[in-house]
């Protein structure tokens, strides 16, 4: 019993530099708009239509999601306040791959 209240106490004990964590999330968003434009770029010149290039940006996600995991050594909740925003939340991301994936596409391809 008292192992139960004293991991609660620890977990509400915990405190966050916010300083830091908001430099960790921007790191991660230009890291994933880095990873975007270059998926993008790759499947543009690639001439990948349809699928294909969604394929090559989940699989960019993927690397990148396990680099991520390997430089926090595994412990991300001591560099982001919840696993949701080290994982998941490329919508943004989504967009840049599919403009530069067009983008090059177009210059390569049709041009």
């Amino acid at each position: 019993m008292s192992d139960k209240s004293s991991k609660a106490e620890k977990k509400n004990d915990e405190c966050y530099n916010t300083a830091a964590i908001t430099n960790n999330v921007e790191a991660l968003e230009f890291g994933r708009t880095c990873q975007s434009c270059a998926a993008g770029m790759a499947a543009g010149i690639l001439g990948l239509t349809g699928f294909q290039g969604f394929i090559l940006y989940f699989i960019s996600v993927g690397i990148q999601a396990v680099i991520w995991n390997v430089k926090s050594q595994g412990n991300w909740l001591s560099y982001f306040p919840e696993r949701n925003s080290f994982t998941w939340s490329h919508g943004n991301g989504l967009l840049t791959f599919v403009l530069l994936w067009v983008f090059f596409y177009g210059m390569v391809h049709v041009y």
